[in-house]
């Protein structure tokens, strides 16, 4: 269905708007981020069943990142002179 030479890429605020659809005459879904509501820069891309494989490693994908953050936010460093203190971030 890719009909375009040229690679569009988004990257999705944390709060934009999005939404499923659902096409059974096209046994279809899309995961639709309406233009209105990204100064008229919306899309809509349709999945089809044979795309869940697909999906589901970019979700474990999105899960390591969100769990590689998440242990970021809560490291603390070990206690000195008597006080805890809770980094924000690692050092590597």
């Amino acid at each position: 269905m890719l009909r375009t030479w040229t690679d569009t890429h988004y990257k999705l605020e944390d709060d934009d708007w999005l939404y499923i659809a659902t096409h059974e005459e096209q046994s279809s879904a899309s995961l639709v981020c309406p233009g209105y509501a990204r100064d008229g820069e919306g899309f809509s891309i349709h999945f089809t069943p044979a795309h869940i494989e697909m999906l589901e490693h970019l979700l474990g994908a999105l899960r390591i990142i969100q769990a590689q953050q998440e242990a970021m936010l809560e490291y603390a460093y070990p206690e000195s002179k008597g006080a805890k203190q809770t980094a924000k971030h690692l050092i590597r």
